[in-house]
């Protein structure tokens, strides 16, 4: 994140000092001027919000993952929680995402729709590479997710599901 708000600052000071440079002071009353540092630092902001809401909520209509611009709901009935495990994505390259189609990535952070190595389609809300639940669903597709706590989520949708179907 410390990343972002750096670029961001060089977005908005570099302008600026070109035109001091420029043509001085009298260059900056103009709104114009302003126009461009005003629209990279409302980007900003804007992608800074989204990045902070993030949430996992499990309940009666199945889990739902919200993350960033996206969210995700799936039915409890559509995940395949036999094949379901946690893993390290540097030990399990196989389960890295490869190619962002419709996501948001920093450094450590992805969310959204990626593409997999060998192809598959996975909805991606990692956080902690070290520690990502990867969910299998029925259509072939995956849920890869870093929860605070992924071995009690992996238990709850497994108690959930077994308490669906008595």
């Amino acid at each position: 994140m410390l990343i972002l708000w750096g670029i961001l600052a060089a977005a908005i000071l570099l302008p600026l000092a070109f035109l001091l440079g420029d043509k001085g002071m009298a260059q900056l009353a103009s709104p114009r001027a302003w126009l461009g540092p005003a629209l990279v630092t409302l980007t900003g902001v804007v992608v800074s919000l989204a990045y902070l809401r993030r949430r996992i909520t499990l309940g009666a209509g199945g889990l739902v993952v919200r993350s960033t611009f996206y969210t995700r709901t799936v039915a409890l009935g559509s995940l395949r929680l036999e094949r379901a495990r946690i893993v390290d994505l540097a030990e399990h390259g196989e389960l890295k995402p490869a190619v962002k189609t419709n996501g948001y990535s920093l450094p450590g952070f992805r969310s959204g729709h990626f593409r997999m190595r060998d192809g598959g389609k996975a909805f991606c809300l990692v956080t902690d590479s070290s520690r990502v639940l990867a969910l299998p669903l029925r259509d072939g597709a995956l849920l890869l997710l870093s929860p605070e706590h992924p071995r009690a989520l992996l238990d709850a949708l497994k108690q959930q599901a077994g308490g669906s179907t008595a």
